[in-house]
């Protein structure tokens, strides 16, 4: 009876986790409604109208605030707030708006008014504090002018605003926004995007108005909104940008749905787990309950002499019937050996192919796993190629520089990198090693940084699949190596012997062939077995002596070169499998990557 109620015990404590997980997180406000209508002026800037519908819990203490995202705009003007009170007429459709007055300074008992600060970044969001009389359900409008919010290219206009915020917890069961064009824009060339929202969506309407719809915003995500639209309307914009973009508005725009279909599918997977799981333990608690009130049942309708001959005829019965013997198990990893394997002597030594990365060998070695340690080979891998400069900084770690080039000599996923670890995580034109690890470790390998990484791998995937390494095998979700791949797999793994083979004795190769082949060094698993022999082959005191020309190996920088190593360490796959697991189990809906706010175009 002790273990009957034990299990009971546990599977009540975990249906109720699983239901009350992060519920004292939640907001003391969410909105019920949220309604944006915006209207884009032939001057760049923007008129906004919103109705938002706030449900306050009784007892919230303080105002309710509207984060504004001014960004991308020069200022905010014209800021109006007013609460909608219903009339008292036959229509009750109809209603009234109550101003709400404007306070500088406002003290802690105020309502009926509110007031203006600037948000965490003042430059880039406005917060409006609105103070309601009481608890319950209100509905506010705001009304505001963004200026100067359109940016105008030689070949098209575009519009990047965020209306819901990124990072501000805020649950939004209803959102919906127009964007109607200035007067004379021929709406064929219009295409609206949102990104942020797993249920959101967008369209065109028949009178050419943008219309931006999300069914439910859960509090971890945001709505990003970018409009491109033909710039024949905005006559008078002065954010004039001498270039164009409207293709690379185009290819980030399609890599964002990409993730966000990503991101569905993944949601989607956790909440069929979630259901299973309940299901489960309700179906456990179920039996248990039962079984439990089977044996009370039988137990009660016995005497207590009958009772007394069953336990000793069970005590009797267990006595009688042991069971001896053990259930052992045996896991051999078996290894193919070759009965006439010769040690082939690349001579001179030379990659078995440089037409493809380090990140698309690891897909010919491994099937379909890629792994963090591949970034790392593609980081050093663009610095020997001259895309990246790399100094080493004062925390013994590495800076990193990006060099002018053309961006259509990379491929989809060095260029996906770039953008990721420069833009996102550096400056735009620098980016720290110390930056990219507190990058991880900060956001959360089961969150932002995962969810980029899965991005990327899928794009190294679908890059390495145009060589035919691999074909699926039919009726079965596996793959196996063509002839092709074969091939090369078998020269791989020569070049891999041989280059172990020859970091016992570094000197024989000149540093130039070591600096090209460190970074498959890393995808095939041996850069330790390089770096140890680099290290033995040039020491400390004759490093000054190193070709100053390498970007990699030479003398600045090769005295942290054990830092790649912890660097590929540090960003190891099980984090990320356990971060997945942690997030099934804990319910948590990480979202999607990408900034929620943009930097401000220049002015010409």
């Amino acid at each position: 009876m002790r273990k009957w109620g034990f299990a009971l015990l546990l599977l009540i404590i975990g249906v109720f986790v699983a239901f009350t997980v992060y519920a004292d997180s939640s907001p003391k406000y969410s909105v019920q409604e949220w309604n944006i209508s915006a209207v884009i002026n032939p001057d760049g800037s923007m008129d906004v109208e919103e109705y938002i519908t706030y449900d306050v819990k009784h007892g919230h203490q303080g105002p309710v605030v509207r984060h504004i995202d001014i960004s991308n705009s020069s200022s905010m003007e014209n800021l109006e707030v007013l609460s909608v009170k219903s009339a008292d007429t036959e229509d009750s459709t109809q209603s009234k708006l109550e101003p709400y007055k404007f306070v500088d300074k406002p003290d802690g008992g105020i309502t009926r008014a509110f007031a203006t600060r600037p948000g965490d970044i003042p430059d880039e969001i406005e917060d409006v504090l609105i103070f309601p009389p009481d608890g319950g359900e209100h509905t506010f409008v705001l009304k505001y002018r963004l200026n100067d919010l359109v940016s105008l290219y030689k070949d098209t206009a575009v519009l990047y605003w965020n209306p819901v915020i990124k990072g501000y917890g805020l649950e939004v069961h209803k959102f919906n926004m127009n964007i109607t064009l200035p007067e004379g824009t021929k709406p064929d060339g219009l295409k609206p995007f949102v990104y942020g929202a797993l249920e959101g969506g967008c369209e065109v309407l028949e009178d050419g108005t943008a219309s931006i719809t999300v069914t439910r915003l859960s509090a971890g995500e945001f709505v990003e909104v970018t409009l491109v639209f033909p710039k024949d309307g905005v006559t008078q914009g002065r954010k004039v940008i001498d270039n164009d973009g409207l293709n690379s508005i185009l290819q980030e725009q399609s890599m964002k749905a990409e993730e966000m279909e990503l991101l569905r599918r993944k949601e989607e997977k956790e909440r069929k787990l979630r259901f299973v799981a309940v299901g489960g333990a309700i179906a456990g608690i179920i039996i248990i309950m039962i079984c439990a009130w089977a044996w009370v049942g039988k137990r009660c309708s016995k005497s207590s002499a009958f009772l007394s001959f069953l336990k000793g005829q069970a005590y009797a019965g267990t006595s009688a019937s042991g069971l001896d013997g053990a259930v052992t198990r045996q896991l051999v990893n078996v290894y193919g050996k070759s009965g006439d394997a010769k040690q082939e002597v690349i001579s001179p030594v030379r990659l078995p192919a440089d037409y493809y990365t380090p990140a698309e060998l690891g897909a010919l070695l491994r099937g379909r796993k890629i792994v963090p340690a591949d970034m790392v080979a593609t980081l050093i891998d663009l610095a020997v190629r001259n895309y990246l400069d790399i100094e080493v900084s004062g925390e013994g770690c590495y800076v990193l520089t990006l060099r002018d080039f053309k961006r259509d000599s990379l491929k989809s996923h060095e260029e996906y990198l770039i953008n990721w670890f420069f833009k996102d995580i550096g400056d735009g034109k620098k980016v720290s090693t110390g930056a990219i690890l507190q990058a991880a470790y900060g956001g959360g390998f089961g969150k932002e940084f995962h969810n980029r990484f899965l991005i990327w791998k899928k794009l190294v995937l679908r890059q390495a699949m145009r060589w035919g390494f691999n074909k699926r095998v039919p009726f079965f979700k596996a793959y196996k190596r063509t002839p092709f791949g074969k091939q090369h797999y078998k020269n791989w793994i020569r070049f891999k012997k041989e280059l172990k083979r020859l970091s016992r004795e570094a000197y024989k190769l000149p540093l130039k062939d070591w600096e090209s082949f460190l970074a498959y060094a890393f995808t095939l698993g041996i850069a330790r077995y390089v770096v140890e022999g680099l290290h033995k082959a040039y020491p400390y005191s004759v490093r000054a002596l190193l070709n100053s020309d390498l970007a990699v190996l030479r003398p600045e920088n090769f005295v942290a070169i054990d830092h790649w190593l912890d660097l590929a360490k540090r960003l190891n796959l099980m984090r990320f499998k356990r971060a997945r697991i942690l997030s099934w189990l804990y319910v948590i809906k990480p979202l999607s990557t990408g900034r929620s706010y943009r930097k401000s175009d220049t002015y010409t």
